[in-house]
């Protein structure tokens, strides 16, 4: 069967367009594509689940190709990211109104965990050679920007993680109701915190921003934006966890898997 376009454009969840709508580059550039990319994929018969991994390939390339302290290697580089999101919203798009797969949310998401840290540190390393708007070439410490910024998006990650297993964990035990996260929840894509990581994270503004950037020289901006955008969001998301941990903490309870051991 052949699936246009307009198909995936028509059954795109109402909730996701309004979710799209946080982001203006995804709605008049990256979703369009992407559309065009999907009917391409089932044509081909590739899956969702192909393209995802195939997105972390696309993401080492990028990481890669800003090592190589060349401005057209890291025009390809930036060009790449900008690709890897097109290819990130083509892989939803057929999950929704195709097929969805096995694994389907681990594959999407792995390949995010590869781009963003590898970006970061990549461009922490031409800066370095490149020099930038507010800094010389040579100066090491943007290398070091760079990595705190990768390194707190992949923190970021495990600490929610980690926290969202331990609390259904919790659910299961009877200690927590429920497990609230906006970004799970359709009836609240428009709140600030979905709004922040649609618009302004790798999904929104950053990859247009980091080919401008490597056009224009000033990816020392960019990193500044990467750690205070990357850094923060960590930074907010272990106070919340930790809060909310320490709340339900106080309680006591029975775990049934201690009682296996004894």
């Amino acid at each position: 069967m052949f699936y246009s376009p307009k198909y995936f454009y028509d059954t795109m969840p109402k909730w996701k367009k309004k979710k799209d709508s946080s982001a203006i580059f995804t709605v008049l550039f990256y979703r369009p594509l992407s559309f065009v990319c999907s009917s391409i994929a089932t044509a081909l018969h590739i899956s969702a689940n192909a393209i995802s991994y195939f997105n972390i390939l696309v993401a080492l390339a990028a990481g890669g190709l800003f090592l190589c302290h060349n401005k057209t290697c890291a025009i390809v580089g930036a060009i790449l990211i900008n690709v890897w999101l097109v290819l990130d919203c083509a892989d939803g798009n057929i999950a929704r109104s195709v097929r969805k797969q096995p694994y389907g949310e681990y594959a999407d998401s792995v390949s995010s965990y590869f781009l963003v840290p590898l970006m970061c540190i990549g461009l922490g390393f031409y800066a370095y050679y490149a020099g930038g708007v507010l800094i010389e070439a040579s100066w090491i410490w943007i290398i070091l920007v760079g990595a705190i910024a990768g390194l707190s998006d992949t923190m970021m990650r495990l600490v929610y993680h980690k926290y969202k297993e331990v609390t259904l964990h919790m659910i299961e035990m009877g200690v927590v109701e429920e497990l609230k996260d906006d970004r799970n929840d359709h009836s609240k894509v428009k709140s600030f915190k979905v709004w922040l990581e649609s618009a302004l994270g790798i999904g929104g503004i950053i990859p247009i921003f980091a080919l401008f950037a490597v056009l224009f020289n000033f990816t020392d901006i960019l990193l500044i934006y990467c750690l205070v955008y990357y850094g923060g969001s960590f930074l907010i998301t272990t106070a919340s966890s930790t809060m909310k941990a320490m709340k339900y903490g106080k309680k006591s309870f029975v775990d049934p898997e201690d009682k296996d051991k004894e």
